[in-house]
């Protein structure tokens, strides 16, 4: 579903997540049935009874300086819920360990509530990476029909997609025949531009130098990478050849019976994981050739929490995919470091 708004956001100041809030919260503050219908599906959601009648703001900063998008208050004015609304922006500092640090410490006896809403597409992938920057161990295997629920320093966090959002309020909405259905289908349409569009118009500050600088990093963090593991660990690179890929860059290497790549991949960054950096692990045989590594596949598996990440597989190729993640703030040498260990923390696992 196309609409103006979805037509018109690029010219629109600010970003679809702000013009996609602000429009949310309209529809919100200008119905009651739609703030029951929309706080009620939040503790259902999150399996809260007995959740008090809410009235939001966008934008409130903290004393941190953290500014969810929108804040949910009961009667009383205390603050209970916090939404975070992400089409493909990545997370900020305070996200979500700042927002659930905010709640937690608001001197509220209540339940609390952190929310996160998202295209449906980014939901496995902004979830795990949650779960990781709150210190939460994923399980490998994840049903499509599970919950994305946690509970965090007595704070409910969940994430739930755009699409429910709207076609519950559109159900509310329709049934009572609002005026607002027209400003509900202004969204809809922003969100499903957003959910399938393939091409992001660009911003003026996308020409930067520094946006080139960042992309030529990535390239050069892979190839240090490769180099300290050729030093430390004794990898080889004989015979194999840095190879530039369709959205990013791999360095081939050896390591014992097992051959190994260091990438940085923007399909597996969009697809899988919200990380650049990645290795992938299959086997050495006779005559150089690579397969299947099953043994490695099934020990990193059966690991449990001591891998700390989730494992993906192609099964195009019979091929272990990891993601490497490092943190914020750090100069490259700590970056290359971090990734290192990483590396290293893997092998150890399979040399047990």
């Amino acid at each position: 579903m196309s609409s103006l708004l979805a037509h018109l956001y690029t010219r629109i100041k600010g970003s679809p997540e702000d013009v996609a809030t602000l429009s949310l919260c309209y529809i919100l503050e200008n119905s009651e049935s739609a703030r029951h219908a929309f706080t009620n599906y939040i503790s259902n959601t999150l399996g809260i009874t007995n959740f008090p009648k809410t009235h939001f703001k966008t934008q409130v900063v903290g004393s941190n300086k953290e500014r969810p998008d929108l804040a949910g208050y009961d009667e009383d004015n205390n603050e209970l819920i916090l939404c975070e609304a992400k089409f493909w922006a990545g997370l900020t500092d305070n996200q979500p360990l700042g927002y659930i640090d905010r709640l937690r410490d608001n001197g509220v006896a209540a339940s609390k509530v952190l929310i996160f809403i998202c295209p449906n597409a980014r939901i496995i992938s902004l979830w795990d990476e949650l779960l990781r920057i709150c210190g939460i161990d994923n399980l490998f295997e994840k049903k499509e029909s599970e919950r994305y629920v946690t509970t965090i320093a007595g704070v409910h966090m969940a994430i739930v997609s755009w699409r429910s959002i709207t076609d519950l309020l559109m159900q509310v909405l329709s049934s009572q025949h609002s005026t607002l259905v027209s400003d509900l289908i202004q969204l809809q349409g922003l969100c499903e531009e957003m959910d399938e569009q393939a091409f992001l118009p660009f911003k003026p500050e996308d020409f930067g130098l520094d946006k080139a600088k960042r992309f030529l990093s990535y390239y050069n963090i892979v190839d240090k990478v490769a180099d300290i593991l050729k030093s430390k660990m004794s990898a080889s690179s004989k015979g194999l050849k840095a190879t530039p890929q369709y959205a990013g860059y791999c360095r081939y290497l050896s390591y014992g019976n097992y051959g190994i790549s260091v990438q940085f991949s923007c399909i597996n960054w969009i697809g899988l994981a919200e990380t650049p950096f990645w290795i992938t692990i299959k086997e050495i045989i006779k005559d150089n050739h690579w397969t299947y590594a099953k043994e490695a596949h099934e020990k990193l598996m059966s690991s449990g929490n001591g891998m700390k990440k989730k494992i993906y597989f192609n099964d195009a190729n019979k091929e272990i995919i990891i993601p490497l993640y490092t943190s914020p703030y750090k100069v490259e040498d700590d970056v290359i470091r971090e990734l290192y260990d990483e590396i290293l923390s893997i092998f150890e696992l399979l040399k047990e």
